[in-house]
């Protein structure tokens, strides 16, 4: 197993678009950078989305840490950012998807996600990396 990266900071309005969100014929899924709906289906996106991979939980999580940091100074004082990448760890090893997302203005959100690779809800999804 290994983990694949993928961030998408935008609009959160966007979001809304739903057709893009989700891999159905005519809905755009495979072109549209906006974040799916369900984690697993990142794995559907065109490898050139990846942004990093890994096969230690640990350089997930880092990668993780350092992307959320960059796209919110201070990070959330109500969880601390080595209490939320031991949290990203454990989630990590036990092959689950994490994710690290939020506002960061009025109208713009910030999301970062961590996919396992391959994925155990959604398994028949090949790797988008041909790993």
């Amino acid at each position: 197993m290994h983990f694949h990266g993928y961030e998408w900071t935008g609009d959160g309005r966007l979001l809304a678009k739903e057709s893009e969100r989700r891999p159905v014929d005519g809905g755009g899924f495979r072109l549209s950078e906006l974040p799916p709906l369900m984690t697993g289906w990142w794995l559907l996106k065109p490898p050139a989305q990846i942004r990093g991979t890994w096969a230690a939980p640990a350089d997930a999580a880092d990668w993780l840490v350092k992307r959320y940091e960059e796209h919110t100074p201070g990070g959330e004082p109500r969880l601390p950012t080595e209490a939320r990448r031991q949290q990203a760890l454990d989630q990590l090893a036990d092959s689950s998807d994490v994710v690290w997302s939020r506002w960061v203005s009025d109208s713009r959100w910030s999301g970062h996600y961590v996919i396992a690779c391959p994925n155990r809800t959604w398994p028949d999804i090949p790797c988008p990396a041909g790993a």
